[in-house]
Formats: structure tokens, C-alpha cells, sequence
């Protein structure tokens, strides 16, 4: 029975050394996935650039338009062009840091992406992005629980296409599309090209 019991707690020591391993390995997945766009050089050739409002945008390997400004590169996944009709109210970033604010029942990789996708520029314009959650059901432990009157980006799923002001979030309401054209249109308003 001793040797029964000591195989069951070598299995789940091995288990949990497994599902360790296997969350190193995802989360190192995206990260390199992530600097995989970011880094790739993109093509010179004239036929994969556009001029956009005086600044230019190179697609690069990955489909990907680019832009670099005072040494960064911005990435986005939509010709600026087709952002056109997405309204975004004007609004002024104050403080150093922003929750990205989700119910996290929500999160799946399309939100996980929108997520990174704002969170990488804003780090690079120098701010800080802090995951949060809009309520403790189905929030991790180590997240914190946020609302509109935290200097905020709150994302939500929906039908319904939209980004308006309430209180102190800008909140970024849609689809999985929809939430990724929005985040590209709020990037290019974040970076002073539209």
C-alpha cells in the first residue's frame, strides 16, 4: 500500500511539473510569437507601402502594417485606410499606468491578442498596462478587480461595434474583429497619426 501510495504522489508531482512546463512553454510561445512580428524586417519595395496622412506604412513578411517613429515600431493589423469609419471620441491619457480591464470569462486568444496588441503600445509611448477584471467571478487570484473610475481601456464582448468614454475607461465594445480594428484605430489616435 506504502508503494501505491508513493506512485499516486510521483504522478502528481509529475503532473504538476507537467502543467508548470506546459504553461512555461505557452507563455514563451506568444512572447516570441509577438517579437516574431515586431522584428521582422519588412519590405522596401514601393508596392508593399502606403502613404497614410503624411507617414508611411510598410507591410512587412507577416501582413502586418508597420510604422516606426523616434526608433519604435508600431504594428497594426488593418490598412489605416479601412479604420476610416470607426469613430473614436478624443481623449487624453493621464498617469503612467492603465488597467486593461476584461471579464475574464471572456478572455479567449482573440482578446488575448487585442489585449497584447494595446498593451504593446502603450508600453512603448512609455505607460504601464496592468491586466484587471470587471468582477471576481472567474478572476484570478492574482488580478486585480477594476472598474471605470481607474484610469482604464475596458473591453468588452458584444454585437455591437463601438468605443466611447465612461467615466475614466475608454471602453472598446464588440466582436473579435471589431475589438481588433477598434485597438488599431485607438493606436493610431495613441501615437498622433490620425
Amino acid at each position: 500500500i506504502k508503494q501505491k501510495i508513493f506512485n499516486h504522489v510521483q504522478f502528481l508531482i509529475f503532473m504538476k511539473k507537467m502543467q508548470l512546463f506546459m504553461a512555461i512553454f505557452i507563455v514563451s510561445i506568444m512572447i516570441f510569437s509577438v517579437i516574431g512580428f515586431v522584428y521582422t524586417s519588412p519590405d522596401n519595395n514601393n508596392q508593399n507601402s502606403l502613404d497614410y496622412k503624411g507617414f508611411k506604412f510598410v507591410l512587412n513578411q507577416n501582413n502586418k502594417y508597420q510604422i516606426d517613429i523616434n526608433g519604435n515600431t508600431f504594428i497594426f493589423d488593418y490598412n489605416p485606410n479601412d479604420l476610416s469609419n470607426i469613430d473614436v471620441p478624443e481623449f487624453n491619457l493621464e498617469g503612467d499606468k492603465y488597467y486593461l480591464i476584461v471579464n475574464y470569462s471572456d478572455v479567449d486568444s482573440n482578446l488575448e491578442y487585442s489585449l497584447g496588441k494595446l498593451g504593446y503600445t502603450l508600453n512603448l509611448l512609455g505607460l504601464r498596462p496592468v491586466l484587471a477584471c470587471d468582477n471576481e467571478q472567474n478572476c484570478q487570484e492574482n488580478l486585480p478587480v477594476k472598474n471605470c473610475n481607474s484610469n482604464s481601456f475596458y473591453f468588452k464582448k458584444s454585437n455591437l461595434n463601438k468605443v466611447y468614454i465612461d467615466d475614466k475607461c475608454i471602453v472598446i465594445e464588440g466582436d473579435t474583429i471589431g475589438m481588433s480594428k477598434s485597438v488599431d484605430k485607438i493606436n493610431l489616435n495613441l501615437i498622433n497619426v490620425e
